[in-house]
């Protein structure tokens, strides 16, 4: 295993919490922090809502018992599900059925979506989910503390003074925000941002290195995808970078992780929900990162990403 590879995954890359589930998907959802503990991933992200509210428990227990050193964030602003165990049992029923009816999935997401709370970013209202946190990832420290999507009408001032309190008092190490949108979206909050990845040809490509970005997986590998089709110079050059026999079609994701790590500075996020596509993907990574071609040929990939994105 290369040395240098593997520490710039452990450095660099995070794991994104939100499929993390319980019920009948718990036991897979072990394997999935402890896969990424193996493969030296030691920053994970999470939230109250994530996994229909069952994230933060799923990851405190996967975590407790391992001696590695992890860095844990959580968020605050969108309240937990009220029912996580209804919730669960409803997919489980909806799941399988999604397979033989056309759009099921889509029209009990839109339902969540609807039945889901407004942020919330009331003094009190991100004490109590605080507190919480802390009893699910059974921890009495969280490293970094996230506001979840706030608005900008939302009054955040007064929650400097409860952040910095936690801060203090040694319960939490840093704290800022984050949104699923571009960083056009976010109400910047504290010292962490969060972020989805600029993709080629946006118009504001400022990263700072205490930023996480996400979505690379999901915004980028597509785009990776198409160049890949259309210029077989560039699908050789990346072929060379993974491991023999590799077709670069099917390691897209692992493609756009290193493009991310070599563009930007800052920490980049991914997420599945297969133990198997992990490893797969982070021991891809790890080989593209430790070719000495890696930076050259992302150059190169990013070139053709914006040939693509221009209008």
């Amino acid at each position: 295993m290369n040395t240098a590879a593997t520490s710039l995954l452990t450095s660099r890359l995070g794991f994104g919490c939100g499929r993390l589930k319980g019920g009948g998907d718990k036991a897979t959802s072990l394997r999935l922090v402890h896969a990424a503990l193996d493969q030296g991933i030691r920053y994970f992200d999470t939230a109250p809502p994530y996994g229909l509210g069952a994230s933060e428990s799923v990851l405190g227990e996967a975590l407790n018992g391992r001696q590695e050193e992890v860095i844990v964030a959580t968020k605050a602003g969108l309240a937990r599900p009220a029912s996580p165990g209804l919730m669960q049992t409803a997919r489980a029923i909806v799941k399988p059925l999604a397979r033989w009816v056309p759009g099921l999935r889509n029209a009990v997401l839109k339902g969540m979506s609807r039945r889901a709370s407004p942020g919330n970013f009331e003094f009190e209202f991100i004490a109590r989910s605080f507190e919480a946190s802390l009893t699910h990832l059974q921890r009495d420290r969280v490293d970094c503390l996230l506001l979840h999507e706030a608005r900008p009408s939302d009054p955040l001032t007064p929650l400097q003074l409860l952040l910095d309190r936690y801060v203090a008092s040694g319960q939490l190490g840093t704290y800022g925000s984050s949104t699923g949108e571009p960083a056009s979206e976010l109400v910047r909050f504290g010292a962490v941002l969060q972020y989805r990845c600029p993709a080629p040809g946006a118009a504001d490509t400022t990263v700072a290195p205490s930023d996480v970005l996400h979505g690379a997986l999901r915004f980028i590998a597509p785009a990776i995808g198409i160049a890949l089709e259309r210029d077989p110079q560039l699908k050789a050059q990346l072929a060379s970078l993974l491991p023999a026999g590799t077709d670069p079609a099917t390691a897209t994701g692992s493609l756009a992780l290193a493009y991310a790590l070599a563009r930007f500075e800052s920490r980049v996020l991914l997420s599945t929900n297969q133990p198997p596509r992990l490893i797969t993907t982070l021991e891809q990574v790890r080989h593209i990162t430790a070719s000495t071609e890696w930076r050259p040929a992302m150059l190169a990939l990013h070139a053709a990403l914006e040939q693509e994105a221009a209008p």
